[in-house]
């Protein structure tokens, strides 16, 4: 097992914390099942979206949405927000900017480019429609209610060589939804301190499917993060760990599935 340890770092008033773990996953055993035939509902893909990319997924949902706990969640599936709005069974609010990290550099600071103009995929094989053309220079912000509805987000993005999914977490509320949108529509690209005002918190998921394409998970606030990091870090190692012990009991895809909500830390329609 490699533990996940974040890298800490403060910049304009924002704290900022990276998990890079380039090739020591912290999942080091994984489940034979997952290299065998599965039902055609039910799977580690449909509930987890673990497929290739193997347990680790479902840690990264588990961190993500313990983070942001008490706040309302939205989330950005980059460039594929079409496929998002099928898999969330949601209408997106268009915004201008979205967040990008670089699966390929292997720092933070080289992997970390801030706010750049958001886009969707335009359809290839048929002619786009005048819909999908207006939007194509916007990204979809949507609203998670659950952690599987980050996994339905993951869903969207996940099969290509590298995918990126931008929780931002924010107080409850009609008003902070619309301040959120506000910043992330403006003429220029905001900063993290204006999107997340006082309260705040900014999860990046970024993971790499393909050679030289590296997973990563960012954790931006204006507060202080640092002991609420740390006490999640040291509790996916013990969840890890107990995961790992047990492998060898998992027969089938209904065990696997009953084992992971003990991995991730957190039930997949649990608020």
């Amino acid at each position: 097992m490699h533990p996940i340890r974040f890298e800490a770092a403060t910049t304009d008033g924002v704290h900022r914390f990276h998990y890079l773990p380039g090739n020591d996953l912290a999942v080091t055993r994984h489940w034979p099942g997952l290299w065998q035939e599965w039902p055609e509902e039910g799977t580690p893909h449909t509930e987890w979206a673990v497929n290739n990319n193997m347990e680790e997924v479902a840690v990264y949902v588990g961190l993500a949405w313990r983070l942001t706990a008490g706040l309302d969640r939205y989330v950005i599936p980059t460039y594929y927000c079409d496929d998002a709005e099928r898999f969330l069974k949601q209408t997106p609010m268009p915004v201008s900017w979205e967040y990008e990290v670089d699966a390929k550099a292997p720092t933070s600071t080289t992997r970390d480019k801030g706010f750049v103009p958001g886009r969707t995929a335009k359809p290839l094989r048929v002619e786009p429609t005048a819909a999908e053309l207006d939007h194509a220079d916007r990204a979809g912000l949507f609203r998670l209610s659950t952690p599987r509805d980050l996994v339905s987000a993951l869903h969207a993005v996940i099969f290509d060589a590298s995918s990126e999914t931008t929780v931002f977490a924010v107080a409850p509320g009609p008003e902070r939804r619309q301040r959120l949108v506000s910043a992330l529509s403006g003429p220029t690209p905001p900063t993290l301190a204006e999107v997340l005002e006082g309260e705040g918190v900014f999860v990046d998921l970024t993971i790499g499917s393909d050679f030289d394409y590296y997973d990563s998970v960012m954790v931006a606030s204006r507060a202080d993060l640092r002991h609420r990091v740390d006490d999640l870090a040291a509790d996916y190692a013990r969840r890890i760990s107990a995961y790992e012990l047990r492998l060898d009991e998992l027969a089938s895809v209904p065990d696997f599935l009953r084992a992971m909500p003990e991995l991730a830390g957190v039930d997949l329609d649990v608020p």
